[in-house]
């Protein structure tokens, strides 16, 4: 089935019987995913949903290398991450992946540009480019008006709209979103899902969403349902987007 999917394309993230487990109180173990296994392609967008503890985050965080499992193989690109040392995750993961967490996370005394503008300098970028990249990331997301204003007079969607400049400005392949219409009244939702597609269509970034609105997740091009920590079903949604 995924070859359908992939376009002949390699996958760019690869997930290998992946088991995570916690210890719990009093000596029990709570297995949060039950040997998962799948393939993530280059330019996909890929929504992961399921009930509340059905291992949704567990999951992003193993992919984001801020956690490790405890069986099996996560590699991204040519990278086995479990050979990786945690310099080297912490270089993969700054290189390859951005975030867009549910809490908005902006820095409260920078403006909206130079929330971004940080970001762009925390990759290298000297101050000149860095400010002009990040207007052109604002000016994308339609916010080149909100440039000089600080995040608490702005909304939470447009806040969250912030958030996701960041995550394009970075150059990395990856962008992980959890939860990110958590906080927000539905259209700005629907706004957010809508930009995580012209982020994807736009910038060829791979986005893989995780949210527990199904409604949401099928906008995607597949959906991966899971349940009990293990894949309940995977569904195509966009062939078409895929096979671009």
């Amino acid at each position: 089935m995924n070859e359908i999917f992939s376009g002949g394309r390699q996958p760019i993230i690869r997930i290998k019987n992946v088991v995570r487990e916690y210890q719990i109180h009093e000596g029990n173990i709570n297995t949060a995913l039950q040997g998962v296994t799948l393939d993530v392609y280059a330019g996909e967008f890929l929504a992961i949903t399921g009930h509340s503890g059905s291992g949704k985050t567990t999951l992003l965080n193993l992919i984001g290398l801020i956690d490790k499992p405890d069986k099996g193989e996560i590699w991204i690109g040519d990278r086995n991450v479990g050979e990786l040392n945690e310099k080297e995750k912490e270089d993969l993961r700054l290189k390859s992946t951005a975030f867009i967490f549910q809490f908005f996370n902006l820095i409260d005394n920078y403006t909206a540009l130079e929330n971004i503008v940080f970001q762009l300098q925390l990759q290298g970028y000297a101050g000149r480019p860095a400010r002009k990249k990040a207007f052109e990331v604002l000016d994308f997301l339609g916010l080149k008006a909100l440039a000089d204003l600080y995040p608490q007079v702005l909304s939470g969607g447009e806040q969250q709209r912030i958030a996701a400049g960041r995550a394009i400005a970075k150059d990395s392949t990856i962008i992980l979103a959890d939860e990110p219409t958590a906080h927000l009244d539905s259209k700005n939702s629907q706004n957010l899902i809508s930009l995580l597609r012209d982020i994807n269509l736009r910038f060829k970034k791979t986005i893989i969403l995780v949210t527990h609105e199904e409604a949401y997740a099928r906008q995607a091009d597949r959906m991966v349902v899971l349940q009990d920590g293990r894949i309940d079903r995977i569904e195509s949604i966009k062939t078409e987007t895929m096979l671009k």
